[in-house]
Protein backbone atom coordinates (compact mmCIF):
# COMPACT_ATOMS: atom_id res chain seq x y z
CA UNK A 1 0.00 0.00 0.00
CA UNK A 2 2.83 2.48 0.76
CA UNK A 3 4.80 1.44 -2.66
CA UNK A 4 1.27 2.02 -4.08
CA UNK A 5 0.51 5.76 -2.69
CA UNK A 6 4.01 7.14 -3.45
CA UNK A 7 3.64 5.47 -7.45
CA UNK A 8 0.38 7.63 -6.89
CA UNK A 9 1.96 10.76 -5.74
CA UNK A 10 5.09 10.18 -8.14
CA UNK A 11 1.98 10.35 -10.86
CA UNK A 12 0.55 13.26 -9.21
CA UNK A 13 3.99 15.06 -9.04
CA UNK A 14 4.08 14.54 -13.00
CA UNK A 15 0.88 15.28 -14.54
CA UNK A 16 0.83 18.61 -12.56
CA UNK A 17 4.29 19.50 -13.83
CA UNK A 18 3.44 18.35 -16.84
CA UNK A 19 0.78 20.92 -17.15
CA UNK A 20 2.88 23.84 -16.04
CA UNK A 21 5.42 23.26 -18.92
CA UNK A 22 2.19 23.33 -21.40
CA UNK A 23 1.54 26.55 -19.61
CA UNK A 24 4.92 27.97 -20.02
CA UNK A 25 5.02 26.49 -23.96
CA UNK A 26 5.46 28.83 -27.28
CA UNK A 27 2.01 27.73 -28.48
CA UNK A 28 0.10 28.77 -25.64
CA UNK A 29 2.11 32.24 -25.20
CA UNK A 30 1.33 32.10 -29.08
CA UNK A 31 -2.42 32.25 -28.84
CA UNK A 32 -2.24 35.09 -25.56
CA UNK A 33 -0.07 36.95 -28.00
CA UNK A 34 -2.52 36.79 -30.61
CA UNK A 35 -5.24 36.89 -29.01
CA UNK A 36 -4.54 40.11 -26.87
CA UNK A 37 -2.37 41.37 -30.07
CA UNK A 38 0.76 42.04 -27.75
CA UNK A 39 2.96 42.76 -30.41
CA UNK A 40 1.25 45.77 -30.98
CA UNK A 41 0.84 46.51 -27.40
CA UNK A 42 3.57 49.34 -26.61
CA UNK A 43 2.88 48.80 -22.75
CA UNK A 44 4.15 45.01 -23.16
CA UNK A 45 6.66 45.41 -26.13
CA UNK A 46 8.43 48.54 -24.34
CA UNK A 47 7.56 48.98 -20.70
CA UNK A 48 9.32 51.69 -18.53
CA UNK A 49 12.18 50.56 -16.68
CA UNK A 50 13.74 51.54 -13.24
CA UNK A 51 17.49 52.76 -13.20
CA UNK A 52 18.67 49.71 -11.90
CA UNK A 53 17.79 47.81 -15.15
CA UNK A 54 19.05 50.85 -17.50
CA UNK A 55 22.47 50.25 -15.81
CA UNK A 56 21.88 46.57 -15.96
CA UNK A 57 20.48 47.00 -20.04
CA UNK A 58 23.66 49.59 -19.95
CA UNK A 59 26.50 47.05 -18.83
CA UNK A 60 25.56 44.14 -21.18
CA UNK A 61 25.47 46.59 -24.06
CA UNK A 62 28.94 46.98 -23.24
CA UNK A 63 29.75 43.80 -22.86
CA UNK A 64 28.33 42.94 -26.36
CA UNK A 65 29.89 45.56 -28.08
CA UNK A 66 33.33 44.16 -26.89
CA UNK A 67 32.37 40.48 -27.55
CA UNK A 68 29.86 40.65 -30.74
CA UNK A 69 27.48 37.70 -30.92
CA UNK A 70 28.12 35.86 -34.55
CA UNK A 71 25.62 36.22 -37.12
CA UNK A 72 23.57 33.48 -37.80
CA UNK A 73 22.08 33.57 -41.22
CA UNK A 74 20.55 37.15 -41.03
CA UNK A 75 19.08 38.36 -44.73
CA UNK A 76 20.24 42.25 -45.52
CA UNK A 77 16.36 43.42 -45.11
CA UNK A 78 17.46 46.66 -47.49
CA UNK A 79 17.74 44.98 -49.98
CA UNK A 80 14.01 43.29 -49.59
CA UNK A 81 10.77 44.80 -50.96
CA UNK A 82 8.71 46.84 -48.42
CA UNK A 83 6.03 44.20 -48.08
CA UNK A 84 8.27 41.32 -47.15
CA UNK A 85 10.36 43.77 -45.00
CA UNK A 86 7.56 44.59 -43.12
CA UNK A 87 6.21 40.84 -43.05
CA UNK A 88 9.75 40.28 -41.23
CA UNK A 89 9.87 42.56 -38.92
CA UNK A 90 5.77 42.19 -37.94
CA UNK A 91 6.95 37.99 -37.54
CA UNK A 92 10.10 38.89 -35.56
CA UNK A 93 8.01 41.09 -32.99
CA UNK A 94 5.90 38.16 -32.62
CA UNK A 95 8.48 35.92 -32.07
CA UNK A 96 9.71 38.28 -29.38
CA UNK A 97 6.60 38.78 -27.99
CA UNK A 98 5.84 35.37 -27.40
CA UNK A 99 9.62 34.61 -26.34
CA UNK A 100 9.14 37.89 -23.30
CA UNK A 101 5.43 36.69 -22.58
CA UNK A 102 6.94 32.89 -21.98
CA UNK A 103 9.82 34.37 -19.92
CA UNK A 104 7.65 36.70 -17.84
CA UNK A 105 4.94 34.67 -17.04
CA UNK A 106 4.19 32.69 -14.01
CA UNK A 107 2.74 29.70 -13.36
CA UNK A 108 3.26 27.56 -9.97
CA UNK A 109 1.46 24.55 -8.32
CA UNK A 110 -0.02 25.94 -4.59
CA UNK A 111 1.09 23.64 -1.86
CA UNK A 112 0.43 19.71 -2.62
CA UNK A 113 -2.83 20.69 -4.16
CA UNK A 114 -4.47 20.19 -7.43
CA UNK A 115 -4.36 23.89 -7.90
CA UNK A 116 -1.90 26.19 -10.82
CA UNK A 117 -1.41 29.94 -10.25
CA UNK A 118 -1.33 31.72 -13.32
CA UNK A 119 0.32 35.33 -12.64
CA UNK A 120 1.59 38.18 -14.93
CA UNK A 121 3.60 41.10 -13.73
CA UNK A 122 3.78 44.72 -15.54
CA UNK A 123 3.74 48.18 -15.09
CA UNK A 124 -0.01 48.30 -16.38
CA UNK A 125 -2.38 46.78 -13.79
CA UNK A 126 -4.93 46.37 -17.08
CA UNK A 127 -3.14 44.46 -19.18
CA UNK A 128 -1.59 42.37 -16.46
CA UNK A 129 -5.29 41.67 -15.54
CA UNK A 130 -5.93 40.69 -19.36
CA UNK A 131 -3.07 38.70 -19.77
CA UNK A 132 -3.70 36.26 -16.86
CA UNK A 133 -6.99 35.75 -18.22
CA UNK A 134 -6.47 35.57 -21.77
CA UNK A 135 -3.79 32.40 -20.12
CA UNK A 136 -6.89 31.26 -18.23
CA UNK A 137 -9.16 30.71 -21.44
CA UNK A 138 -6.09 29.85 -23.56
CA UNK A 139 -5.50 27.15 -21.76
CA UNK A 140 -9.36 25.80 -21.16
CA UNK A 141 -9.56 25.86 -24.71
CA UNK A 142 -6.14 23.94 -25.23
CA UNK A 143 -7.32 21.03 -23.03
CA UNK A 144 -10.37 21.22 -25.05
CA UNK A 145 -8.63 21.05 -28.03
CA UNK A 146 -6.44 18.29 -26.65
CA UNK A 147 -9.37 16.49 -25.59
CA UNK A 148 -10.74 16.37 -28.85
CA UNK A 149 -8.24 16.02 -30.42
CA UNK A 150 -7.31 12.65 -28.64
CA UNK A 151 -10.75 11.14 -28.78
CA UNK A 152 -10.64 12.25 -32.71
CA UNK A 153 -7.77 10.13 -33.22
CA UNK A 154 -9.24 7.47 -30.70
CA UNK A 155 -12.67 7.56 -33.04
CA UNK A 156 -10.14 7.48 -36.30
CA UNK A 157 -8.74 4.02 -35.25
CA UNK A 158 -11.67 2.41 -33.72
CA UNK A 159 -13.32 3.14 -36.90
CA UNK A 160 -10.66 1.15 -38.86
CA UNK A 161 -10.16 -1.29 -36.19
CA UNK A 162 -13.71 -2.00 -36.02
CA UNK A 163 -13.73 -2.23 -40.34
CA UNK A 164 -11.07 -5.15 -40.07
CA UNK A 165 -12.96 -6.62 -36.97
CA UNK A 166 -16.13 -6.51 -38.60
CA UNK A 167 -14.52 -8.71 -41.58
CA UNK A 168 -12.73 -11.31 -39.39
CA UNK A 169 -15.72 -11.69 -37.72
CA UNK A 170 -18.05 -12.22 -40.85
CA UNK A 171 -15.20 -14.38 -42.05
CA UNK A 172 -15.25 -16.12 -38.80
CA UNK A 173 -19.05 -16.94 -38.96
CA UNK A 174 -18.96 -17.61 -42.80
CA UNK A 175 -15.84 -20.43 -42.21
CA UNK A 176 -18.33 -21.90 -39.58
CA UNK A 177 -21.60 -22.22 -41.77
CA UNK A 178 -19.61 -23.34 -44.11
CA UNK A 179 -17.11 -26.36 -42.18
CA UNK A 180 -21.01 -27.06 -40.72
CA UNK A 181 -22.66 -27.62 -44.36
CA UNK A 182 -19.14 -29.77 -45.91
CA UNK A 183 -19.61 -32.04 -42.79
CA UNK A 184 -23.01 -32.22 -42.12
CA UNK A 185 -23.55 -30.97 -38.93
CA UNK A 186 -26.66 -29.62 -39.01
CA UNK A 187 -28.17 -28.12 -35.70
CA UNK A 188 -31.60 -28.77 -34.40
CA UNK A 189 -32.65 -26.82 -31.25
CA UNK A 190 -29.56 -26.63 -30.37
CA UNK A 191 -29.06 -30.18 -31.50
CA UNK A 192 -27.43 -32.26 -33.97
CA UNK A 193 -29.20 -33.64 -36.58
CA UNK A 194 -27.07 -36.88 -36.38
CA UNK A 195 -27.24 -37.17 -32.38
CA UNK A 196 -31.50 -36.15 -32.85
CA UNK A 197 -31.66 -39.45 -35.43
CA UNK A 198 -29.11 -41.07 -33.07
CA UNK A 199 -31.72 -40.51 -30.07
CA UNK A 200 -35.28 -41.19 -32.12
CA UNK A 201 -33.60 -44.54 -33.83
CA UNK A 202 -32.81 -46.00 -30.42
CA UNK A 203 -36.22 -45.15 -29.28
CA UNK A 204 -37.59 -46.56 -32.25
CA UNK A 205 -35.11 -50.00 -31.92
CA UNK A 206 -36.43 -50.32 -28.32
CA UNK A 207 -40.20 -50.03 -29.43
CA UNK A 208 -39.04 -52.56 -31.84
CA UNK A 209 -37.81 -54.90 -29.97
CA UNK A 210 -40.78 -54.74 -27.30
CA UNK A 211 -43.07 -55.30 -30.55
CA UNK A 212 -41.04 -58.15 -31.93
CA UNK A 213 -41.22 -59.67 -28.34
CA UNK A 214 -44.80 -59.78 -27.95
CA UNK A 215 -45.36 -60.95 -31.49
CA UNK A 216 -43.03 -63.73 -30.79
CA UNK A 217 -44.69 -64.79 -27.49
CA UNK A 218 -47.70 -64.74 -29.39
CA UNK A 219 -46.63 -67.02 -32.48
CA UNK A 220 -45.08 -69.30 -30.08
CA UNK A 221 -48.46 -69.82 -28.04
CA UNK A 222 -50.28 -70.54 -30.93
CA UNK A 223 -47.82 -72.69 -32.23
CA UNK A 224 -47.78 -74.83 -29.38
CA UNK A 225 -51.34 -75.24 -29.94
CA UNK A 226 -51.54 -76.29 -33.72
CA UNK A 227 -48.49 -78.62 -32.75
CA UNK A 228 -50.97 -80.11 -30.12
CA UNK A 229 -53.67 -81.38 -32.28
CA UNK A 230 -57.12 -80.70 -33.01
CA UNK A 231 -58.44 -82.60 -30.19
CA UNK A 232 -56.79 -79.66 -27.86
CA UNK A 233 -58.01 -76.89 -29.99
CA UNK A 234 -61.34 -76.21 -28.35
CA UNK A 235 -59.30 -76.56 -24.71
CA UNK A 236 -56.42 -73.94 -26.06
CA UNK A 237 -58.43 -72.09 -27.95
CA UNK A 238 -59.49 -70.07 -24.76
CA UNK A 239 -56.07 -67.88 -24.98
CA UNK A 240 -57.20 -66.33 -28.01
CA UNK A 241 -60.44 -64.37 -26.26
CA UNK A 242 -58.00 -60.94 -26.53
CA UNK A 243 -57.14 -60.85 -30.21
CA UNK A 244 -58.90 -59.65 -33.02
CA UNK A 245 -60.34 -63.18 -34.67
CA UNK A 246 -62.27 -64.07 -30.86
CA UNK A 247 -65.52 -63.14 -32.84
CA UNK A 248 -65.36 -66.44 -34.99
CA UNK A 249 -63.42 -68.66 -32.59
CA UNK A 250 -65.93 -67.54 -29.76
CA UNK A 251 -68.63 -67.99 -32.01
CA UNK A 252 -67.89 -71.38 -33.04
CA UNK A 253 -67.11 -72.24 -29.61
CA UNK A 254 -70.38 -71.24 -28.34
CA UNK A 255 -71.76 -73.78 -31.33
CA UNK A 256 -69.31 -76.33 -30.25
CA UNK A 257 -70.59 -76.22 -26.66
CA UNK A 258 -74.68 -76.23 -27.61
CA UNK A 259 -73.79 -79.15 -29.95
CA UNK A 260 -71.94 -80.88 -27.05
CA UNK A 261 -74.85 -80.15 -24.85
CA UNK A 262 -77.24 -81.70 -27.27
CA UNK A 263 -75.41 -84.35 -27.67
CA UNK A 264 -75.18 -85.29 -23.87
CA UNK A 265 -78.95 -84.97 -23.68
CA UNK A 266 -79.51 -87.53 -26.34
CA UNK A 267 -76.97 -90.00 -25.51
CA UNK A 268 -78.46 -89.95 -21.63
CA UNK A 269 -81.93 -90.83 -23.17
CA UNK A 270 -81.88 -92.58 -26.18
CA UNK A 271 -77.91 -93.81 -26.18
CA UNK A 272 -74.54 -93.01 -28.35
CA UNK A 273 -75.74 -94.98 -31.24
CA UNK A 274 -78.94 -93.00 -31.85
CA UNK A 275 -78.69 -91.17 -35.28
CA UNK A 276 -79.36 -87.96 -34.06
CA UNK A 277 -76.22 -88.18 -30.99
CA UNK A 278 -74.21 -89.51 -34.22
CA UNK A 279 -75.05 -86.75 -36.26
CA UNK A 280 -73.97 -84.42 -33.79
CA UNK A 281 -71.07 -85.83 -32.60
CA UNK A 282 -70.00 -85.13 -36.19
CA UNK A 283 -70.92 -81.86 -36.44
CA UNK A 284 -68.68 -81.53 -33.33
CA UNK A 285 -66.41 -82.56 -35.05
CA UNK A 286 -66.41 -80.19 -38.06
CA UNK A 287 -66.36 -77.40 -34.68
CA UNK A 288 -63.58 -78.63 -33.21
CA UNK A 289 -62.20 -78.81 -37.24
CA UNK A 290 -63.22 -75.20 -37.76
CA UNK A 291 -61.65 -73.81 -34.98
CA UNK A 292 -58.42 -75.69 -35.28
CA UNK A 293 -58.42 -73.99 -39.11
CA UNK A 294 -58.99 -70.51 -37.60
CA UNK A 295 -56.01 -71.04 -34.97
CA UNK A 296 -53.59 -72.00 -37.81
CA UNK A 297 -55.10 -68.95 -39.46
CA UNK A 298 -53.61 -67.14 -36.11
CA UNK A 299 -50.35 -68.79 -36.00
CA UNK A 300 -49.77 -68.18 -39.27
CA UNK A 301 -50.97 -64.49 -39.24
CA UNK A 302 -49.21 -64.09 -35.76
CA UNK A 303 -46.10 -65.53 -37.46
CA UNK A 304 -45.80 -63.26 -40.43
CA UNK A 305 -46.23 -60.30 -37.96
CA UNK A 306 -43.13 -61.90 -35.77
CA UNK A 307 -41.35 -61.80 -38.99
CA UNK A 308 -42.07 -58.02 -39.74
CA UNK A 309 -41.40 -57.07 -36.35
CA UNK A 310 -37.89 -59.24 -36.58
CA UNK A 311 -37.18 -56.88 -39.62
CA UNK A 312 -38.09 -53.72 -38.44
CA UNK A 313 -35.83 -54.88 -35.65
CA UNK A 314 -33.19 -55.81 -37.58
CA UNK A 315 -33.47 -52.78 -39.84
CA UNK A 316 -33.69 -50.19 -37.03
CA UNK A 317 -30.64 -51.94 -35.50
CA UNK A 318 -28.46 -51.03 -38.81
CA UNK A 319 -29.86 -47.55 -39.24
CA UNK A 320 -28.48 -47.23 -35.19
CA UNK A 321 -24.95 -48.84 -36.03
CA UNK A 322 -24.71 -46.35 -39.39
CA UNK A 323 -25.77 -43.64 -37.50
CA UNK A 324 -23.89 -44.10 -34.31
CA UNK A 325 -20.44 -44.18 -36.76
CA UNK A 326 -21.93 -40.84 -37.82
CA UNK A 327 -22.63 -39.38 -34.87
CA UNK A 328 -18.98 -40.74 -33.82
CA UNK A 329 -17.62 -39.00 -37.03
CA UNK A 330 -19.76 -35.60 -36.48
CA UNK A 331 -18.54 -35.08 -33.01
CA UNK A 332 -14.87 -35.36 -34.15
CA UNK A 333 -15.87 -32.74 -36.32
CA UNK A 334 -17.94 -30.87 -34.12
CA UNK A 335 -14.75 -30.39 -31.77
CA UNK A 336 -12.92 -28.53 -34.66
CA UNK A 337 -16.52 -26.71 -35.31
CA UNK A 338 -16.51 -25.61 -31.93
CA UNK A 339 -13.31 -24.50 -32.05
CA UNK A 340 -14.47 -22.00 -35.00
CA UNK A 341 -17.34 -20.93 -32.89
CA UNK A 342 -15.33 -20.18 -30.19
CA UNK A 343 -13.11 -17.97 -32.43
CA UNK A 344 -16.58 -16.41 -34.07
CA UNK A 345 -17.81 -15.87 -30.91
CA UNK A 346 -14.73 -14.11 -29.56
CA UNK A 347 -14.70 -11.71 -32.52
CA UNK A 348 -18.09 -11.23 -32.47
CA UNK A 349 -17.58 -10.17 -28.74
CA UNK A 350 -14.62 -7.92 -29.32
CA UNK A 351 -16.45 -6.02 -32.51
CA UNK A 352 -19.52 -5.42 -30.31
CA UNK A 353 -17.04 -3.70 -27.68
CA UNK A 354 -15.29 -1.67 -29.65
CA UNK A 355 -18.20 -0.53 -31.53
CA UNK A 356 -19.54 0.76 -28.01
CA UNK A 357 -16.08 2.10 -27.45
CA UNK A 358 -16.43 3.84 -30.52
CA UNK A 359 -20.13 5.44 -30.13
CA UNK A 360 -18.42 6.59 -27.09
CA UNK A 361 -15.61 8.23 -28.34
CA UNK A 362 -18.01 10.01 -31.05
CA UNK A 363 -19.83 10.98 -28.45
CA UNK A 364 -17.33 12.68 -26.72
CA UNK A 365 -15.87 13.91 -30.15
CA UNK A 366 -19.80 15.69 -30.37
CA UNK A 367 -19.89 17.08 -26.80
CA UNK A 368 -15.98 17.00 -25.42
CA UNK A 369 -16.15 18.19 -22.00
CA UNK A 370 -12.95 19.43 -20.34
CA UNK A 371 -11.41 18.32 -17.03
CA UNK A 372 -10.00 21.70 -15.98
CA UNK A 373 -11.90 24.70 -14.17
CA UNK A 374 -11.10 28.19 -13.08
CA UNK A 375 -11.71 28.84 -9.61
CA UNK A 376 -10.28 32.16 -9.14
CA UNK A 377 -10.67 34.43 -11.72
CA UNK A 378 -7.83 37.48 -12.31
CA UNK A 379 -9.14 40.63 -11.35
CA UNK A 380 -7.75 44.26 -11.74
CA UNK A 381 -5.35 45.28 -8.32
CA UNK A 382 -5.45 47.69 -6.79
CA UNK A 383 -1.98 47.98 -5.89
CA UNK A 384 1.05 47.25 -6.84
CA UNK A 385 2.38 43.71 -6.08
CA UNK A 386 5.93 44.86 -6.96
CA UNK A 387 8.27 46.46 -4.74
CA UNK A 388 6.37 46.78 -1.65
CA UNK A 389 6.63 50.27 -0.54
CA UNK A 390 7.01 49.48 3.38
CA UNK A 391 10.05 46.84 2.77
CA UNK A 392 11.57 49.68 0.43
CA UNK A 393 11.35 52.67 2.57
CA UNK A 394 12.41 50.25 5.29
CA UNK A 395 15.12 48.95 3.64
CA UNK A 396 16.15 52.38 2.04
CA UNK A 397 16.35 54.03 5.54
CA UNK A 398 18.78 51.40 6.66
CA UNK A 399 20.76 52.07 3.65
CA UNK A 400 20.93 56.07 3.89
CA UNK A 401 21.66 55.21 7.40
CA UNK A 402 24.29 53.03 7.09
CA UNK A 403 25.94 55.01 3.98
CA UNK A 404 25.75 58.63 5.91
CA UNK A 405 27.97 56.92 8.63
CA UNK A 406 30.07 54.91 6.17
CA UNK A 407 31.02 58.50 4.58
CA UNK A 408 31.43 60.13 8.12
CA UNK A 409 33.63 57.95 9.37
CA UNK A 410 35.75 57.99 6.17
CA UNK A 411 35.57 61.50 6.22
CA UNK A 412 37.01 61.57 9.79
CA UNK A 413 39.33 59.28 8.75
CA UNK A 414 40.48 61.06 5.74
CA UNK A 415 40.53 64.69 8.46
CA UNK A 416 43.97 66.74 7.60
CA UNK A 417 43.37 70.10 9.22
CA UNK A 418 42.99 72.31 12.38
CA UNK A 419 39.51 73.03 13.62
CA UNK A 420 39.92 73.93 16.69
CA UNK A 421 42.68 75.16 19.88
CA UNK A 422 42.39 72.03 21.28
CA UNK A 423 43.08 70.11 18.12
CA UNK A 424 46.29 72.05 18.07
CA UNK A 425 47.23 71.71 21.61
CA UNK A 426 45.93 67.87 21.46
CA UNK A 427 47.95 66.76 18.01
CA UNK A 428 50.78 69.34 18.10
CA UNK A 429 51.44 70.07 21.77
CA UNK A 430 52.43 73.53 21.20
CA UNK A 431 50.39 76.40 22.82
CA UNK A 432 47.43 78.10 20.93
CA UNK A 433 48.21 82.03 20.62
CA UNK A 434 44.57 82.75 18.23
CA UNK A 435 41.94 82.36 15.17
CA UNK A 436 43.24 84.42 11.81
CA UNK A 437 40.63 84.73 9.25
CA UNK A 438 40.93 83.59 5.75
CA UNK A 439 41.67 85.94 3.11
CA UNK A 440 39.99 85.11 0.01
CA UNK A 441 39.92 85.76 -3.68
CA UNK A 442 37.29 88.29 -3.28
CA UNK A 443 39.41 90.60 -1.46
CA UNK A 444 42.28 90.35 -3.33
CA UNK A 445 39.98 90.86 -6.38
CA UNK A 446 39.41 94.25 -5.01
CA UNK A 447 42.91 95.07 -4.25
CA UNK A 448 43.71 94.53 -8.09
CA UNK A 449 41.26 96.84 -8.89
Amino acid sequence: DEVSAASVSMQTDSAILSQIEILHSARLAAVVVDKQKLDQNDAFMDPPTSAVSKAADFVRGVVRYFRPSPAVGTADVTQLDPATRDAMIASSRRDYAILKLQDEVQAERIGRSYVISIAYQATDPALATAVTKAYAEAYLADQLDASFDATERAAVWLQGRLTELRESSQAAALAVEKFRAEHGLAVDDGQLISDKQLSDLNGQLIEAQADTARASARYQQYKSIVESGSDNAFRDAAISADQPSNSVISTLKTRYLTVAKRQQDIEANFGAEHPQAVALAKEKADISAQIFGELKQLTESYRNEYEVALARETALRANVALAAGKSSIDNQSQVKLRELEQKATALSTLYQTFLGRYEEASQQQSFPVGKIRVISDATLPKSAATPRMSIVLGLSLVLGVMLGAGVGGLNEFRERFFRTGEDVRDRVGLKFLGYLPIIGSKVVRDDRR
